[in-house]
C-alpha cells in the first residue's frame, strides 16, 4: 500500500503544517505538524495495543497526517481537508471517509446538549460510512495533546460511551489507555503566604494540595487557580509563580484503568488574602510551617518535595 508521505505533493502540504501555529488551551503542542505526527504515532500505538492488522495500523497513522491538512489554508474543517487531499490525488476512499467524520463527536454532542440527540438512524449510517472501531480509536489519538486528555473531553468521552451502548464496537475490546501515557490530566497549587504552605483535607487519610481536573477551554494554570479557590475557600489576588513539578498515577473505574498526571505550581497572593468559610466537601485547610513539611501525614509522598519546593 502507498503511503502518504511517499507522495511528493502530499509531502510538501504536510510540511506546510509546521506554519500553522495552535491554541494553547486546544493543544499542548506548537504547530499543526507536530501534532499530527503525535497523533499518528498515538494511533498506531493505539490500533497495535487493540490488534488491529498492519493494514489498519497503516491508515491510521496516515489519518494522523492527513485529518488536519486542511488547515494550511486558515480552516480547520475536515471538508477543507478533504479538497486539499483531493488537489494532492489522494482518492483512498477508506481514508476520506475517516477523515471527513474524525471530528464527529463534537458536533453530534452538542446536538444532544440541546435536546436533539443524534438519531439511531445516524449513528447507522455513520457505522455504514466508516469502521467505528478505527474511528473511536483515532477520536483518543486526536486528543494526545489535549490539555486535560483526552478522558476530560466530554465530547469524546459521550460519543465513545454511545458507540458502546448502541453495541457498534464490535471484536476484541479496544485499549484506548497506553501505560505511562497520561488520559487524564489535573492542576492544582501550593499557595505559599508569609512562609507558610497551604493544604486541605478532603479525606480522613492525610493532607493534600487543592487540585482538579482541566475544564473545557482551560489552561494548567487557571485550572490550579480555580481549584485552590473552590476547594480552600481562600480568596483573593492570587496568581501562579512557577511550576513545581508533576505527580502521575494510576487510576482504575470499574473494569478500566488509565493513567493520570497532576502539574502542580506554586501561588502567591498580589495582595490580602481573604479566608471565607470551608467549601463543601473539605474538611480542614491548614497552613504549614516550612518545619512542619517533613512530618505532616499527606495523601501522597510525593507531594512533601514539592511543598517544600515552594517554600524555598
Amino acid at each position: 500500500m502507498t503511503r502518504l508521505l511517499d507522495d511528493p505533493a502530499f509531502a510538501a502540504r504536510y510540511a506546510d503544517l509546521a506554519r500553522v501555529s495552535l491554541n494553547p488551551r486546544r493543544h499542548a503542542l506548537r504547530d499543526a505538524h507536530t501534532h499530527s505526527e503525535a497523533v499518528a504515532a498515538r494511533a498506531a500505538a493505539l490500533a497495535a495495543a487493540s490488534g488491529c492488522t498492519p493494514a489498519e495500523r497503516d491508515l491510521l497513522e496516515d489519518l494522523g497526517r492527513a485529518h488536519d491538512i486542511g488547515k494550511v489554508t486558515g480552516t480547520a474543517r475536515p471538508e477543507k481537508s478533504l479538497d486539499v487531499l483531493a488537489a494532492c490525488g489522494v482518492t483512498d476512499p477508506v481514508l476520506l471517509a475517516l477523515v471527513r467524520w474524525h471530528d464527529t463527536n463534537l458536533p453530534w454532542w452538542k446536538s444532544a446538549r440541546r435536546g436533539q440527540s443524534p438519531s439511531d438512524a445516524a449513528w447507522r449510517r455513520l457505522a455504514g460510512e466508516v469502521d467505528l472501531r478505527l474511528l473511536v480509536l483515532f477520536m483518543v489519538a486526536d486528543r494526545v495533546d489535549a490539555p486535560g486528555g483526552w478522558r476530560r473531553n466530554a465530547p469524546l468521552t459521550w460519543f465513545v460511551g454511545e458507540a458502546r451502548r448502541r453495541g457498534l464496537i464490535g471484536g476484541a475490546p479496544l485499549v484506548l489507555d497506553l501505560p505511562g501515557r497520561p488520559s487524564e490530566i489535573s492542576a492544582g497549587a501550593v499557595l505559599v503566604d508569609r512562609g507558610r504552605a497551604l493544604v486541605v483535607r478532603l479525606r480522613a487519610d492525610g493532607y493534600e494540595l487543592p487540585k482538579g481536573g482541566l475544564e473545557w477551554d482551560e489552561l494548567p494554570e487557571e485550572a490550579a487557580l480555580r481549584e485552590l479557590r473552590e476547594e480552600t475557600g481562600v480568596d483573593g489576588a492570587l496568581a501562579i509563580t512557577g511550576r513545581l513539578g508533576a505527580l502521575a498515577y494510576d487510576h482504575a473505574d470499574g473494569s478500566e484503568s488509565w493513567h493520570k498526571q497532576v502539574h502542580v505550581f506554586a501561588a502567591h497572593a498580589r495582595g490580602p488574602l481573604v479566608e471565607g468559610a470551608l467549601p463543601k466537601g473539605t474538611r480542614e485547610r491548614r497552613w504549614l510551617a516550612a518545619g512542619e513539611v517533613a512530618t505532616v501525614r499527606l495523601r501522597d509522598e510525593g507531594l512533601r518535595a514539592l511543598v517544600r519546593a515552594a517554600l524555598t
